[in-house]
């Protein structure tokens, strides 16, 4: 789940107002600018995820978040601090169980026409559906 969220977080941009000027690299950033962050941007990071922050790799949460990346407050698909989503729990419970119902009876494969386009809108959605091929079991 983590792996996935990293990848694909639920909202695809942070908004933040900078409340002093700040300086980031060579930018110069005055008081009251809102910045907006990619959150693909922080999770796709190379320097902090390894060469292999592109790929799909579940073990990579083996030992938690701080194991993950270097630093930690990198991975925020939820937000981070005190604005992280007030949903975070809930979503993460109900997606644990939808989860566990769905898989204890049924087996999910991507469908011959699938073609991968995320489309990076308030979420991050599949650009032409995700049909899958749903096998009882």
């Amino acid at each position: 789940i983590q792996e996935t969220l990293r990848l694909y977080p639920p909202a695809s941009l942070m908004m933040r107002e900078a409340l002093t000027d700040i300086k980031i690299g060579d930018l110069d950033v005055p008081r009251g600018t809102i910045v907006q962050v990619t959150r693909s941007m922080l999770h796709l990071d190379k320097e902090a995820w390894g060469p292999d922050a592109d790929e799909f790799r579940p073990g990579r949460f083996a030992n938690g978040v701080a194991g993950a990346c270097k630093p930690a407050h990198m991975y925020t698909p939820f937000g981070l601090g005190s604005r992280t989503c007030i949903g975070q729990n809930l979503a993460m419970t109900e997606l644990k169980l939808v989860l566990a119902r769905l898989l204890s009876r049924f087996a999910f494969s991507p469908s011959p026409t699938y073609r991968h386009a995320p489309v990076f809108r308030l979420t991050i959605e599949p650009g032409f559906g995700m049909p899958l091929v749903v096998k009882k079991l």
